[in-house]
């Protein structure tokens, strides 16, 4: 490595100069000079080293700016005659003449150029000063070497250039060391030991050859404050990562080492909160103080210094730095570009203007292991250096066998390349709102094998810049709000719960309590999660969208991780708490009562022949007359029910009787239901003239295909909810407002720009609830009070096919729907059931309610243990034998005899029971009260007599899907912000919530069915 400072040199030197004294006013500054950027100085300008601005070189007397742009110069026409006010003075040289070497004469053009060796210099003048008539290359002399411009041969007497090969180095006193001939006094102390040139990669150690030829010189040269060969020994500690090493040791051990490299550790607290960068950032667009202005000192690894500048790094790293506008990119490159890059170090700033003025703030680096979570910056080594690529210390050091030295290998081993760029900017909160902390660029970095260079493997670099409030806390503020929300979660699922044990138990504590407590937990919790991640979200959306000055930024990564994190355990405790709903609605008990009456047939129809029509076989089943003559009128009905209301009043407890005597009193005559498998045929042979007709059966499985479908029919439809969400975020081009810009048009923004996660986030979960209160709100204010109201629907179709249904869903609670018909038939023909609508129309006829002159048809019921316990007894008489037949599998008919016996039981115990013709069994209607309405609890225990809670609100709808439409959208709220926090797609998070919601659906559904089967006792083929 040639050190030597030769007349090509002169203008690096002063650029070496410029540095020093920013070095220096940097340290005295607290990292603060004014600066006047380079290259902002036109083509005819050069940059005053004195003032630090840019002043122009005069053409008229024949001055250029210098290659580096740091003084003015003859042009290549003239020669300098000397100086005024301190300018060249120039004067032009005549036609195909030039000016020397030196530039201070003119000399005639060569023909050709002049190419001279490593040994030789060039002259184009003789020794007494006159000009050559061409350009003649002069060998240098023993004890004589070339000078760096090649005009002269200079003595050996230097110390850079002693090492020349024309320069004799006594081997007894010193030692020759590349192109220096050091004494041996400065070079003892030298540890020579293999460790010494070790480079640590993660893969593997190596003896690195570039160590071994150039670390030696340049911890010598610096110990003589060489200022060049300082800038080295930085490089080559930079090159180690900042490690505990020989090159960093050395480095902190040189006493006034002219080089700013390390912080001092204890003042990494003070650097990140300087607040001496006085800038007002602005997020109005159209400022022009919305960009971070970085400039980048670059370095040669030889320490030489090459400018000083805005980055002119790959991919624009650290160009266009938008304020408060997050950012990440990734930049693509292969092992092969890396390979063949140049190796430069570099030192970061960041310029701003004061009073209209420029000042630069030096900028602290951060080098992250790849196994190193910084979570404290405070803590961590500040340092001023970070390079791209390093494609040269991982050479390795081959020993050679003849001589005592080392070779390079033609194979580099590892190369060493900055997987990562993150700039930390920290913005000032409270009152200097648009002012920031000295930004942190934090660098990891990654490593390259030979088998990476042969198979020119692709590399990712990945950029980020991300901004912070400070002492703006959003993590904490949502953990403080979650707390909060999860413990309003808990006592409203002690009290579901509460209220869970009351149905249930009725006095019995059981662990089952504790279950479903934790279930109504989870997914009351689960709700507040979501709740407040979404106006979290939606939070930071409208302020930073809104805002001019910086009061709302973004959450890092970090925060969005949490938020991720806080979705995910939502979404599990939502799926407990759908997986305990269709558990809690698995044996839900649904009987329907059919309160219709056989008809008394007088004459029986005869059986002729096959060919029989059927007018004339059934031609005298039917009595004429039989419509006004054989019907129980409403007033019958009424009639009879206030002979029996008076047993309504009675306070008697129940008997002690045992449950089997009082299973035994619910035995029906099923002549009329054997009746239903006669033929013709076997009528032919009865003699028997007076016949009851059977009750036709088709009316309950109506009812029950309508219950099934009522049972599972949403108020709001998933897919149009999931295109809906779609169409309004591409038709208004939502899309766009997820873009990491403050501004609300994103006109100008770039092709690199990538959604960012909260706005989008905010935004999809918004628009999804926004479809969803629109939908609700059309069928609830529109829809159901104008077109169709399925509960209200259903309880009508009840009345009209003269079918109550008998609901438990629970042990001791559950809804009653007195579908009894006024008119006493349900099996009528189509005029007559007009007339009868009619007739309700026109209030000729008694009124549906359960109590005479009432319309209250619906009830919340709470029941005794005692007759939980009789309807119990009676339903497990079907599991003798029915099962097949409930399973719709071909069975003996005493098997259909023996499940009809049992629904008729059923069946006529609760008739009875409805119609307070039990003695031990009866109950009292009320209304509820206002807190229990509210609370959807009851304070008074049914004991002696079960309780009707008159209901007008159809509360039944909570064991239908329609009436539990708070747990579904909570849940496929959740669903839908998992997949899109999970994938960062709102068209697969559109797509996995309608499948999800679906398979829970067909579960539903496939349990409802199962139910009506084996809790209504009815045959599944017959149900839709």
């Amino acid at each position: 490595m040639n050190y030597a400072r030769g007349g090509h040199d002169r203008r690096l030197t002063l650029i070496a100069i410029i540095f020093a004294n920013l070095a220096s006013a940097f340290h005295g500054n607290n990292g603060i000079l004014e600066y006047w950027d380079p290259d902002t100085c036109k083509y005819d300008e050069y940059f005053d080293t004195i003032s630090l601005s840019c002043s122009r070189c005069n053409a008229s007397r024949n001055l250029v700016p210098a290659a580096d742009r740091l003084r003015c110069q003859c042009d290549k026409l003239s020669g300098m005659i000397g100086f005024e006010n301190g300018s060249p003075l120039c004067a032009a040289c005549g036609p195909n003449m030039t000016a020397t070497a030196d530039g201070k004469d003119c000399v005639l053009r060569p023909n050709a150029p002049c190419k001279c060796s490593s040994n030789q210099i060039k002259l184009d003048r003789n020794i007494n000063g006159a000009l050559l008539d061409a350009v003649l290359c002069v060998t240098c002399i023993q004890g004589t070497y070339p000078s760096a411009d090649c005009s002269k041969c200079l003595p050996c007497g230097s110390r850079e250039n002693s090492g020349h090969v024309n320069c004799a180095c006594p081997s007894a006193t010193r030692v020759r060391l590349r192109n220096y001939c050091l004494h041996k006094d400065d070079v003892t102390d030298w540890p020579d030991i293999r460790d010494t040139y070790l480079m640590k990669f993660r893969s593997e150690h190596i003896d690195s050859y570039y160590l071994r030829s150039e670390l030696q010189v340049a911890v010598h040269l610096c110990k003589k404050k060489d200022r060049m060969a300082c800038e080295h020994l930085s490089n080559i500690c930079a090159l180690t990562l900042y490690s505990d090493g020989i090159a960093c040791m050395f480095f902190m051990h040189t006493p006034m080492a002219p080089v700013w490299l390390f912080y001092n550790k204890q003042d990494a607290a003070a650097v990140l909160n300087n607040t001496r960068i006085s800038e007002r950032y602005s997020l109005r667009k159209g400022d022009n103080n919305t960009i971070l202005d970085f400039t980048i000192a670059r370095f040669a690894l030889n320490g030489k210094f090459l400018s000083i500048g805005r980055p002119t790094l790959p991919c624009q790293f650290l160009r266009n730095v938008k304020f408060s506008v997050n950012f990440s990119k990734k930049c693509k490159t292969t092992a092969v570009e890396l390979f063949n890059a140049q190796v430069e170090l570099l030192s970061p700033y960041l310029a701003f203007r004061e009073d209209n003025r420029s000042f630069i703030h030096a900028l602290p680096v951060i080098i992250k292991s790849s196994d190193q979570n910084i979570k404290e910056i405070s803590h961590q080594q500040l340092v001023r250096k970070f390079f791209l690529v390093d494609n040269v210390s991982g050479f390795k050091a081959l020993p050679m066998f003849i001589h005592s030295g080392f070779m390079k290998a033609s194979e580099l081993s590892v190369l060493r390349y900055m997987k990562s760029l993150t700039i930390l900017v920290n913005v000032q909160n409270k009152k200097d709102h648009g002012k920031i902390f000295a930004p942190i660029l934090i660098v990891e970095y990654d490593e390259l094998t030979y088998q990476d260079f042969l198979n020119n493997s692709d590399v990712t670099i990945n950029y980020k810049v991300a901004f912070v409030l400070k002492d703006n806390d959003i993590d904490y503020d949502v953990q403080i709000t979650v707390g909060v929300f999860t413990g309003i979660a808990l006592i409203f699922s002690g009290i579901k719960t509460w209220n869970y044990y009351k149905h249930n138990y009725n006095g019995n504590l059981s662990i089952a309590v504790l279950l479903w407590f934790l279930i109504y937990s989870m997914g009351a919790v689960g709700n507040a999660i979501t709740f407040v991640c979404i106006c979290t979200c939606v939070y930071l959306f409208v302020f930073y969208k809104a805002q001019t000055i910086p009061y709302v930024l973004l959450p890092n990564e970090d925060s969005e991780g949490k938020i991720r994190t806080y979705i995910t355990v939502a979404f599990s405790f939502k799926i407990a708490e759908m997986i305990g709903f269709v558990y809690q609605h698995w044996d839900l008990s649904v009987f329907f009562i059919d309160w219709e009456q056989p008809r008394t047939i007088p004459d029986q129809p005869k059986y002729d022949s096959p060919r029989t029509s059927l007018k004339k076989l059934y031609s005298n089943r039917f009595p004429k007359g039989e419509g006004k003559s054989s019907r129980i009128t409403s007033d019958v009905i009424a009639s009879k029910r206030r002979r029996r209301s008076h047993k309504t009043n009675r306070n008697t407890s129940p008997s002690e009787m045992s449950k089997s005597s009082s299973i035994e009193k619910y035995t029906p005559d099923f002549s009329s239901i054997c009746s239903i498998a006669r033929s013709p045929l076997q009528e032919t042979t009865e003699r028997s003239y007076v016949h009851d007709f059977p009750i036709s059966v088709w009316r309950t499985y109506f009812i029950a295909n309508e219950w099934c479908k009522l049972q599972t029919r949403r108020r709001i439809n998933v897919a149009l909810q999931s295109i809906y969400t779609l169409c309004f975020l591409q038709i208004f081009d939502l899309e766009s407002w997820m873009l990491a810009i403050p501004e609300s048009t994103v006109a100008n923004a770039s092709s690199e720009t990538e959604n960012n996660f909260t706005l989008q986030f905010a935004i999809c979960m918004f628009m999804y609830i926004f479809i969803y209160l629109l939908q609700w709100f059309v069928r609830f204010t529109f829809y159901e009070r104008y077109i169709r109201n399925r509960l209200q629907k259903f309880v009508d179709l009840c009345s009209i096919a003269n079918i109550s249904v008998f609901i438990l869903a629970h042990n001791y609670y559950g809804f009653y729907i007195h579908g009894r018909s006024v008119h006493g038939f349900a099996d009528t023909d189509l005029p007559t059931l007009i007339n009868d609508l009619k007739k309700e129309e026109d209030d000729l006829c008694a009124h549906r309610g359960l109590v005479p002159g009432t319309t209250d048809q619906t009830f919340i019921l709470s029941l005794t243990h005692s007759f939980k316990s009789l309807y119990d007894e009676l339903m497990k008489q079907k599991n003798n034998g029915s099962v097949g037949i409930l399973k719709g599998s071909d069975t003996p008919s005493r098997n259909w005899k023996q499940l009809f016996e049992t629904r008729s039981k059923i069946r006529l115990f609760l008739m009875q029971f409805l119609d307070h013709c039990l003695e031990n069994e009866d109950y009292i209607i009320k209304e509820q009260h206002i807190l229990e309405k509210l609370w959807d609890v009851f304070f008074v225990d049914a004991k002696d007599k079960s309780v009707f809670y008159i209901d007008n609100n159809y509360t039944f709808n909570k064991v239908v899907l329609h009436g539990n439409e708070w747990l579904l959208v909570t849940f496929e709220i959740t669903v839908f912000a998992f997949f899109l926090a999970l994938y960062n797609s709102y068209i697969f998070a559109c797509i996995a919530t309608v499948v999800i919601s679906q398979i829970f659906l067909i579960i539903i559904r496939c349990n409802v069915k199962r139910n009506l089967c084996n809790k209504s006792l009815l045959d599944k083929r017959f149900l839709m």
